[in-house]
């Protein structure tokens, strides 16, 4: 259980580091209540790159540690 939170806390504070970083760079204009299309366009640009460049990084570590284990005469797989 403490695992289960601790990696929902993990998740959360990604979460909120992407969403400022994203809200930084996309939205500029504080004068209007709406969200323009340029900076939809830019919000959603900003995660999905984040969200890819996660992905890969994991496959990467992935692959890593499967040469590590190799490397070191370990089993290999699951």
């Amino acid at each position: 259980m403490d695992t289960d939170l601790k990696t929902f806390r993990d998740f959360l504070m990604q979460y909120n580091i992407v969403t400022e970083q994203c809200f930084g760079a996309c939205v500029n204009d504080m004068t209007t209540r709406t969200v323009s299309e340029k900076e939809e366009k830019c919000s959603t640009f900003c995660l999905d790159k984040y969200l890819k460049m996660t992905q890969r990084m994991s496959l990467r570590f992935q692959e890593h540690q499967m040469m590590n284990s190799e490397a070191n005469g370990g089993p290999v797989g699951k």
